[in-house]
């Protein structure tokens, strides 16, 4: 065993708002991964995986636990370019494998909001983007992968050579071990672009027919929310529908496969560079004036309606969160959580009104609000379900009283998701008690899920803040 070299270092989530002390490796070989499992064992303590820090929570955090940060695991093996599989390790970023895959008329699949989150990231929490209603998560993605036990020991996994592991990995958050090469299946695109529409929603319910009006036909579905808005206006704002072109239909398009023409602009205008945004946005925020902003870009919606459509590069389409480099840093010193419930098709509009409702009453209003359709799909600790998401964006407030009662906000409307049969996606939870963790996945899938834990890691040395919070092993 070589020497390993653990640094001490604050690790944090996303949103700043949850974080701590850590001792942290970053190996950049399956050997060192092997070697810091078996260290770890052998001195006592616990491991959490972390990827390139995209959750928003304390996924990917352990407070004064070691932390294995896998960016350095970044090559791709290989990609074929007749069936556009690409076998990659798990450091690799959704921006690495569109820039290799674009080139030869391929794009992923499944996307994040952001291109900065890894592929093994990725997997562990099963993201999804903003066509998950049309082809489901990013584990449907997944060919096959080799997997890294507790023990130290690699397992080749697919869905047929062992289907039970393959879909507890995927959606485990880094419980049962740690992703060191996947298969990923991404798509045919015949232009570098995508035709999009930009759609004025007047309230909740119309940005709900629209999804359902329009699942059916549209490629990709995303609405902003102004959340700021009361009364007959509630939930009202910009729905985006995206298709893709056909072959021969964008001629122009095919110079777009050119990795450097998808890249989302560093500038603004193309004089102002982007990264100078936070701070105005900071402003707006800490002077309360987000409810301004949105009333604006509502406003701007209808002049993207007589616009539409248009074309866009499937860059600028789908990584919305990386046109302001830093941007959460509006949201200090306190940080930020988002709150994304998923709620069924059928108790949808109730359970989302009610949610925006109670945070006006409770004087915490998101400053961003995302919505989503979804299906279900077929991993053990899954989100998915026929039915709605809303991620919505909290400024945390750097004074404790204020901290906690958004806490008690968020638990009360967990209890209301949970009560109509919601779920939550733990790249995104803050707040879930432990009392939540078999409402969210059902009696069965927990035991089951907790079974394997005790097959691959009887000694619980996968752990994160998260982990521990939600009580995944049974104390």
């Amino acid at each position: 065993m070589t020497g390993l070299l653990w640094k001490d270092e604050h690790v944090g989530g996303f949103g700043m708002a949850m974080g701590g002390r850590g001792r942290v490796l970053r190996p950049t070989t399956e050997e060192q991964i092997a070697d810091a499992f078996a260290e770890v064992r052998r001195t006592g303590g616990s491991i959490a995986l972390r990827g390139t820090g995209n959750s928003y929570g304390d996924a990917a955090v352990s407070t004064n636990g070691h932390v294995l940060d896998l960016s350095r695991m970044n090559r791709i093996h290989s990609f074929d370019p007749e069936t556009g599989v690409a076998s990659v390790e798990p450091g690799v970023t959704v921006r690495d494998l569109w820039r290799c895959s674009i080139a030869h008329g391929f794009w992923p699949k499944v996307v994040s909001g952001t291109m900065a989150v890894s592929m093994g990231g990725a997997a562990a929490m099963n993201i999804h983007g903003k066509n998950n209603f049309a082809v489901g998560s990013f584990g449907e993605c997944v060919k096959s992968f080799d997997f890294m036990l507790p023990s130290g020991d690699v397992v080749h996994c697919t869905r047929e050579s062992d289907p039970q592991l393959f879909h507890a990995a995927i959606s485990g958050f880094g419980m049962l071990g740690c992703f060191t090469r996947l298969e990923i299946q991404t798509k045919r695109v015949h232009s570098g672009r995508l035709r999009v529409w930009g759609i004025v929603a007047k309230d909740l319910e119309h940005n709900l027919q629209i999804l359902e009006d329009m699942r059916g036909q549209a490629d990709y579905l995303v609405s902003w929310l102004d959340l700021h808005a009361k009364g007959k206006d509630l939930g009202r704002g910009l729905m985006h529908r995206a298709d893709q072109l056909a072959a021969g239909e964008d001629p122009d398009g095919l110079r777009f496969f050119d990795p450097s023409l998808q890249d989302v602009p560093p500038n603004l205008f193309g004089v102002v560079p982007k990264g100078w945004l936070w701070p105005g946005m900071w402003c707006a925020v800490h002077m309360k004036q987000v409810g301004l902003v949105n009333w604006l870009k509502f406003r701007a919606g209808a002049g993207e309606e007589r616009n539409s459509p248009y074309l866009q590069t499937h860059g600028a389409f789908h990584f919305l969160l990386d046109y302001v480099p830093r941007w959460h840093w509006m949201t200090k010193p306190g940080g930020l959580i988002q709150f994304q419930p998923f709620v069924p098709f059928q108790h949808g509009a109730r359970v989302l009104r009610q949610i925006v409702e109670r945070c006006h009453g409770a004087g915490h209003v998101p400053y961003l609000g995302v919505l989503k359709r979804h299906r279900p799909d077929p991993f053990l600790m899954t989100h998915g379900l026929d039915g709605y998401s809303l991620a919505m964006d909290f400024a945390v407030s750097s004074r404790r009283s204020k901290r906690d009662a958004l806490w008690r906000l968020c638990h009360e409307l967990a209890d209301l998701v949970l009560d109509a049969g919601g779920r939550f996606y733990y790249a995104k939870d803050a707040v879930l008690l432990a009392s939540s963790f078999a409402r969210v996945h059902g009696d069965a899938a927990v035991a089951t899920f907790r079974s394997l834990k005790e097959r691959f890691d009887p000694g619980n040395l996968l752990q994160t803040d998260l982990s521990r919070r939600l009580g995944v092993v049974a104390g």
